[in-house]
């Protein structure tokens, strides 16, 4: 704008220029303020079109810079959408997981209980059953030492045995056979060894 309004002026320095002797003369005076005034302006017409030049050279470097970081964020964008995508597939399949595990350990458990009964239950068996042979042993102990007394009252062989006391001796054998669970055949082979 400085520019366009300096040209009257400039059109009148040139003119001045071709006037004679400007030192000696008021208007050639006023034409030598005016030349210097022009190339005044001038200088600052040049000072401001290189400060404009400036300025669109920092516009256009800045519009890419932001170009630049604005690509850069979207690609950001979406590199962390796509991480946030794949999070809540893993926390879908990490769910389905703890479910699975979940039921798992609820089956694990009901089999955990049901194997402990059936351990109670077999320790109760067990504990009857060692209360018995315990019995059954005992009596089989009682025996041997009715026998043995016996042996040494008469010392004649087991078939020439007074068989009052044989009864005896045979129900303690019934009821030690009876207690160990022996096969029937096994029974009926005991028994007829002890009669």
């Amino acid at each position: 704008m400085q520019l366009s309004s300096a040209m009257p002026l400039l059109a009148l320095v040139v003119l001045g220029a071709v006037a004679p002797a400007a030192s000696t003369n008021p208007l050639g005076q006023v034409l030598s303020l005016m030349d210097s005034l022009a190339a005044k302006i001038t200088k600052q017409g040049e000072a401001e079109a290189k400060a404009y030049h400036d300025f669109v050279e920092w516009c256009d470097d800045a519009a890419k810079n932001s170009k630049y970081e604005l690509k850069t964020a979207q690609d950001k964008s979406a590199k962390l959408d796509a991480t946030i995508g794949k999070a809540a597939g893993d926390v879908e399949a990490s769910s389905a997981k703890i479910e699975e595990l979940a039921g798992s350990v609820s089956a694990d458990d009901g089999e955990l209980k049901a194997a402990t009964e059936v351990r109670d239950k077999e320790f109760k068996d067990f504990a009857s059953s060692e209360s018995e042979l315990m019995e059954s042993i005992d009596a089989v102990t009682r025996a041997i030492g009715v026998l043995q007394r016996e042996m040494k009252k008469n010392p004649a062989s087991f078939a020439q045995i007074d068989t009052s006391n044989t009864n005896n001796l045979v129900n303690s054998l019934s009821a030690v056979v009876d207690a160990a669970s022996l096969a029937s055949a096994d029974k009926r082979k005991l028994m007829a060894l002890v009669q």
